[in-house]
């Protein structure tokens, strides 16, 4: 039982890693597109212009375990329920697509699969002597190890969203001032996706090339907006929306979004900074105020105590 527990997690931390350090989506696509270019009847052209066979060219992760795990993975989102799915995807979408929904169900499973594996060798020793320790050591690990992976993606929306959030004034105050100046809605999108870093760049280029390959703009921004998750870029994407509906100047309607957003952004600092009093309160009761009443007290009361020959 040992050996076969040993067995299962190192398998499952081999995997796990192998998923989670996996190229991105656009780190596959520059690689086959370079190797399309390389490829001549099958075989790969090498840097000292041999030839070598296209599958063994690859590394021997992808062409072994690769395969196997794609396998398993893709049989497991084929027999997940709809709404597991759905949920899945739609997770992954706001967390930048780390992973594909497959891989991520995979990592689920297993790491479910390895924590009930440790509790069911824990509660064994114990379900003789505390039977209500063993069902605990038994599901809990197990409610871990499925939990964990959702975890750990939930940390991932939070830091984008958190990215996002932090430059969205400077992304409507550059496309008030690049329409203002001449530009189209569309190109003042471009603007931002070249002069902003990711996450936010990404999901403009994202909004412009569905626009591009034929997308509705109503679309395009709705999805935006779900994509991000944020309050603030809802209303940002319903106010363009609006306003290109009803044919308002677009650069007014930006303008007021970008004041409106920075007045919010103001009054959510006003707000931390009069909560900052009352959550200092605690650290200086606990480790302030008895550091002073030893300083002050301390000479005090060795001088009583010695006065009172204790």
């Amino acid at each position: 039982m040992t050996t076969l527990l040993l067995v299962f997690i190192f398998a499952f931390v081999a995997t796990a890693a192998y998923l989670v350090l996996a190229p991105s989506t656009q780190s596959v696509l520059v690689k086959q597109r370079a190797l399309a270019i390389r490829r001549q009847g099958g075989f790969i052209v090498q840097d000292d212009g041999t030839l070598m066979d296209e599958e063994m060219a690859l590394p021997f992760v992808q062409r072994v375990l690769g395969p196997v795990l794609e396998m398993l993975s893709g049989l497991l989102l084929k027999n997940a329920p709809h709404k597991v799915q759905a949920g899945i995807q739609q997770k992954l979408v706001q967390a930048g697509n780390p992973l594909t929904p497959s891989r991520f169900l995979l990592v689920q499973v297993m790491a479910a699969a390895g924590m009930g594996l440790a509790g069911l060798a824990m509660a064994t020793k114990s379900m003789a002597h505390n039977p209500l320790m063993g069902v605990v050591l038994l599901f809990v690990p197990l409610l871990l190890g499925w939990r964990g992976p959702e975890f750990w993606l939930s940390k991932q929306i939070a830091h984008r969203r958190r990215l996002i959030d932090k430059a969205l004034p400077d992304v409507l105050d550059l496309l008030s001032v690049s329409v203002e100046a001449g530009l189209g809605l569309d190109g003042a999108i471009q603007k931002v996706g070249e002069k902003f870093p990711e996450p936010t760049a990404g999901e403009f280029r994202e909004l412009l090339k569905a626009v591009r390959l034929g997308t509705p703009r109503v679309d395009a921004l709705r999805a935006l907006a779900d994509r991000s998750g944020l309050p603030d870029m809802r209303t940002f994407t319903a106010a363009v929306i609006q306003a290109d509906q009803l044919g308002v100047a677009i650069s007014r309607v930006l303008r007021a979004q970008s004041e409106a957003l920075r007045i919010k952004r103001k009054q959510k600092a006003e707000e931390k900074a009069m909560a900052l009093p009352i959550k200092m309160l605690f650290p200086m009761i606990i480790f302030i105020f008895p550091t002073i009443f030893i300083i002050v007290l301390g000479p005090v009361l060795l001088t009583l105590m010695g006065g009172l020959g204790l």
